[in-house]
């Protein structure tokens, strides 16, 4: 009871932590090279808690890159399902392969943030 609690009053933070000017949000919008998802069937995905849906099919996940796309300078959201294999990465270059290319997108109708969300 008392940890529900607590979770309910942690997720009511979490745009303040996704949005917030000076916090870095790491997106991992794609699995792994060489992981199966389709090894996981629909039962077994259920029973485990696993979530095999892409990333962009997820609604926490749109929320949580629209959240960090209202104040956040670009390099500070970065999309680590860019990233290419056998690349070591510094600071620098993760941020030049890593950023929403355009920059941030700006804010959405409530009407049609819903409509991205079905």
């Amino acid at each position: 009871e008392e940890q529900n609690a607590l979770f309910k009053q942690g997720l009511g933070c979490l745009g303040t932590l996704y949005s917030h000017q000076h916090t870095t949000v790491l997106r991992l919008t794609s699995f792994p090279a060489g992981h199966n998802s389709s090894c996981f069937s629909p039962l077994l995905a259920w029973i485990t808690g696993t979530n095999v849906a892409e990333y962009f099919d997820r609604g926490w996940c749109y929320t949580e890159q629209s959240w960090a796309g209202l104040t956040k300078a670009g390099y500070l959201s970065l999309d680590l399902g860019k990233m290419h294999a056998g690349v070591e990465y510094g600071c620098y270059s993760l941020m030049r392969d890593c950023t929403q290319a355009g920059g941030r997108c700006p804010p959405l109708l409530p009407s049609a943030f819903a409509a991205e969300l079905e």
